[in-house]
């Protein structure tokens, strides 16, 4: 007599499982960087990096420094930026933000052929090639103004059950004619929460 209530008792816990898994959020498009974004407490978020790369691009055009460059528009090269922190992402991310800005506002070029570090070592041969062909060997390399170097490191704490974590981000241009420091700029990113969150 008590296989209908075990089956009905069955019938509601299946039944639960639906509602719960219907009542999942779809997934849709948010607006990237926006208050919709996903919040991390312990990783870097694409809105940290947004908001980074905004407040050093604004910083490093108010101090005029590339219209002291001796090529106009000034010329940069890329240094390596690294990344100090257990979260896992792309550094270039922070730097393409800002390349974009200079680049297409006509602010700065970047030589993508300079150094061991070349972006572009299919066209730093080329004109290696080119240049010893000419006889020219060092004057046909591009000579950059300044150089773009940083590092991006972390802070955590902990009370009880809430979590916080300080990402601070470090961006320095040197001018490479001089080797001294032209520019540099910090950015801390606070975050704290006992889990992540949609929303900010």
């Amino acid at each position: 007599m008590r296989f209908p209530a075990i089956r009905s008792v069955a019938s509601l816990a299946s039944l639960s499982i639906f509602v719960a898994v219907g009542c999942g959020s779809p997934a849709k498009y948010v607006e990237t960087g926006s208050p919709e974004s996903i919040v991390s407490v312990g990783d870097v978020d694409m809105q940290d990096i947004l908001k980074a790369s905004s407040g050093m691009l604004e910083s490093l055009i108010e101090t005029g420094i590339l219209k002291t460059a001796q090529a106009k528009p000034a010329q940069l090269v890329i240094d390596k930026v690294v990344n100090d922190t257990s979260s896992q992402f792309d550094v270039g991310e922070l730097l393409y933000r800002m390349r974009e800005q200079l680049v297409n506002s006509g602010q700065a070029t970047v030589i993508t052929t300079f150094g061991a570090n070349a972006e572009d070592k299919t066209a730093q041969e080329q004109l290696r090639a080119q240049a010893f062909r000419q006889g020219n060997a060092v004057d046909g390399m591009p000579s950059p103004d300044f150089s773009l170097s940083g590092k991006i490191t972390q802070v955590k704490r902990q009370a009880g059950n809430t979590q916080q974590t300080t990402y601070t981000f470090r961006l320095t241009l040197t001018n490479i004619r001089s080797g001294v420091e032209a520019w540099t700029k910090t950015v801390d990113m606070t975050k704290q929460g006992t889990k992540n969150s949609v929303g900010f």
